[in-house]
């Protein structure tokens, strides 16, 4: 997996820590929050790959469109 996401998950997991009283944040301590930042990442680009394999089936169905239309010329 690359780490496109990364940065992105990262400010995400800022934000809940911006959120978190100190003794919460020592609480959890940064291996969990190390941990929620890849599974933010991982969310992520799991929601991008998705939306792009549907891109990808709408334009191949417009392909086929096309060629089946060029086929009737």
């Amino acid at each position: 997996m690359t780490h496109k996401h990364l940065p992105h998950a990262e400010r995400v997991v800022q934000a809940f820590k911006d959120k978190l009283s100190s003794s919460g944040r020592q609480h959890v301590g940064e291996k969990h929050f190390d941990e929620l930042a890849l599974l933010i990442e991982s969310a992520i680009s799991t929601s991008v790959l998705e939306e792009m394999e549907r891109a990808a089936d709408k334009v191949a169905q417009v392909a086929d469109e096309l060629r089946r239309g060029a086929e009737h010329l």
